[in-house]
């Protein structure tokens, strides 16, 4: 499989350029470039009373680039036991972005558009 030298994406064997950096895609990563799941370091967003709502700000942002993880207990349809609550974590490097994508949906505001340097509103 194909990866960025990048971003460190994996792609089809097919294709030859990494579509987020435009750059020419190499056939493996060395060491130091593979990806390294072990060195994300995972944070707490937020609690949520239900699985329901946990579930829906999670859609959110991940339609929006940032992973996450939901933790808790569920049961076979979705409810939570009680046990734990539902938590959804986000990586430390998005957790200022997840944080404003979260207060905004709940404000009922508009997500503000990030602007290239040295643009004035």
């Amino acid at each position: 499989m194909p990866f960025c030298p990048s971003c460190r994406a994996e792609y089809r064997p097919e294709m030859k350029r990494c579509s987020d950096c435009d750059v020419d895609l190499v056939e493996s990563l060395s060491a130091d470039e593979s990806p390294d799941e072990e060195g994300i370091q995972l944070v707490e967003l937020a609690s949520f009373p239900n699985v329901a709502e946990a579930e829906m700000i999670r859609e959110i942002l991940e339609g929006n680039g940032i992973r996450t993880v939901q933790r808790g207990e569920i049961d076979p349809i979705g409810v939570a036991s009680g046990a734990e609550p539902t938590t959804l974590l986000v990586e430390q490097k998005d957790l200022n972005r997840a944080q404003e994508i979260y207060r905004v949906y709940f404000a009922g505001e508009q997500l503000s558009e990030e602007k290239p340097s040295g643009e004035v509103s």
